[in-house]
């Protein structure tokens, strides 16, 4: 008998922690939306270079545009987008940042939102690569379930407290999802 269509995922080890929580009931949504934010830092911190980064906060933080002037710094995200090359991740997150420069956001939780909103891009793209997975090797209902369950946990993430997570990782956050091992860690009962 096969452990689950999540061993066979052709995706990260945090792709396949997080579908195995999808697929499984005895993983409440909180657990699964700890696995997704897991899986989607562990994508940017792999994806998104430490350069483009620092472009990102030197840019929100106003660093060389101390007056805040939209037009300098949509120049500046344009360079920014060399740095972001080869990157999917990274080309998501400046494009976010030019759309909230156009909307008149030039702030540090700008940059939290536009990383949040290139990674739950990220998190629902995987998603669907998830669901096809699981289509190939269960069935429909199965690759429904872990579907819904997954876009609700990466639906219920904030933008902004992803981002912050993302640019401004503490040590405490960037660890895997812990595994419950006492008899009181399980699923609570309603």
């Amino acid at each position: 008998m096969s452990d689950g269509p999540h061993r066979s995922l052709p995706m990260r080890r945090a792709w396949k922690e997080l579908a195995k929580r999808g697929d499984q009931l005895t993983y409440d949504s909180e657990q699964v939306a700890d696995a997704a934010t897991h899986a989607l830092a562990s994508d940017f911190k792999n994806e998104v270079s430490g350069r483009l980064l620092s472009a990102l906060k030197d840019i929100f933080t106003r660093r060389d545009n101390s007056l805040g002037i939209p037009e300098l710094a949509l120049q500046q995200l344009e360079e920014a987008r060399a740095l972001a090359a080869g990157s999917v991740f990274g080309t998501n997150a400046v494009a976010w940042s030019i759309q909230l420069v156009h909307e008149g956001r030039l702030d540090k939780q700008a940059l939290y939102d536009a990383v949040g909103l290139a990674a739950k891009e990220r998190g629902f793209a995987n998603t669907r690569s998830v669901e096809e997975h699981y289509l190939r090797e269960s069935n429909q209902r199965r690759a429904d379930s872990v579907s819904a369950r997954l876009n609700s946990a990466i639906s219920g993430l904030s933008e902004g407290k992803l981002g912050s997570i993302l640019v401004d990782p503490q040590p405490a956050v960037s660890r895997a999802p812990r595994k419950r091992t006492e008899i009181n860690d399980g699923v609570p009962l309603p």
